[in-house]
């Protein structure tokens, strides 16, 4: 089937959805409110149907047009990353590196990743993919990335090979004035009268957290679920209403100097698999360096839980 659409209708959809008016829309891509109200009608012509309903002086998307500007934000996203890499190739760059990291935590360290890497190989462009959602895999298999830095059990995929990077040690972080800020360690079961604040990914049995409650067959009192690539559960833990679990090196450089305590949990820790993943293929020379480089700046924490 002939695809319909061009860049200019998906662009248009994706502003129209978000500023609600053919007038504002037409301010913000410096066109004519007819001439946007001409491209809708094209559109709505080549797809057979309605894609906007005017309600209370607002256009809101259709159940179509919404399925339409999902689509469009991937396609657009992509669309620009390649053509920031073919700029980059016209500009002397010999080749790209496209990679992906699903942990936000992890962008921290990313920069001493890269600058160490630019200075070993200067004619390689790397790019950061952001839309890769949790499971890149198919991202890879459709050399639309090159690598992926991923965590924990994943199912296998004959496509895509992992290679160990390093352990990522997962502790308790309290404030300094809960009963847990003095102990050496936590047992699963400790978790049981606490409010604990994570993300929804820190529960599934897969993850390391959500794994050994289960398996202790342990619910904690009561479980807020707030970002934690952010600064919410720290305020939170930081004002004694309950615990989180962090990686440690991500809340290290602060416990020094604020009223946190971190808190190992078990008495071997609680740890979490890194690999990086790449296709099952022989590595370009790029992606070899890439990833001798990865593994020399990451953190690296010893079996103390020091980094």
């Amino acid at each position: 089937m002939t695809v319909v659409s061009e860049t200019r209708h998906l662009q248009l959809l994706l502003v129209l959805d978000e500023e609600g008016s053919l007038h504002a829309a037409a301010r913000r891509l410096h066109l004519t409110p007819s001439a946007l109200s001409q491209q809708l009608r094209e559109l709505e012509r080549r797809l057979g149907g309605p894609l906007f309903r005017r309600e209370w002086r607002r256009l809101t998307a259709t159940p179509a047009a919404r399925r339409l500007i999902d689509g469009a934000k991937g396609v657009l996203a992509e669309l620009e990353r390649v053509e920031n890499e073919t700029r980059a190739l016209l500009a002397g760059a010999q080749s790209t590196l496209r990679i992906a990291i699903v942990c936000q935590e992890s962008y921290r360290w990313l920069p001493k990743v890269l600058a160490r890497f630019s200075a070993r190989a200067p004619e390689v462009d790397v790019s950061i993919v952001a839309a890769t959602g949790h499971d890149p895999n198919e991202w890879l298999a459709e050399r639309k990335l090159d690598l992926a830095l991923v965590a924990g059990k994943r199912a296998r995929d004959r496509r895509i090979k992992d290679a160990h990077v390093f352990r990522d040690e997962l502790v308790a972080v309290v404030s300094r004035r809960h009963p847990w800020a003095s102990a050496r360690q936590v047992s699963a079961r400790a978790f049981a009268d606490q409010q604990v604040f994570c993300d929804e990914g820190a529960l599934a049995k897969q993850a390391p957290l959500g794994g050994l409650l289960a398996t202790a067959r342990v619910s904690p009192r009561k479980i807020s679920l707030v970002p934690t690539n952010g600064t919410v559960a720290l305020d939170l833990v930081r004002a004694n209403l309950g615990v989180t679990v962090m990686p440690r090196w991500t809340v290290a450089p602060v416990v020094g100097r604020d009223d946190l305590a971190l808190v190992r949990v078990g008495p071997r820790g609680l740890w979490l698999e890194w690999a990086a993943a790449t296709r099952s293929e022989p590595a370009s020379l790029a992606l070899t360096t890439f990833l001798g480089v990865l593994k020399a700046c990451i953190p690296r924490p010893s079996p103390s839980g020091r980094t």
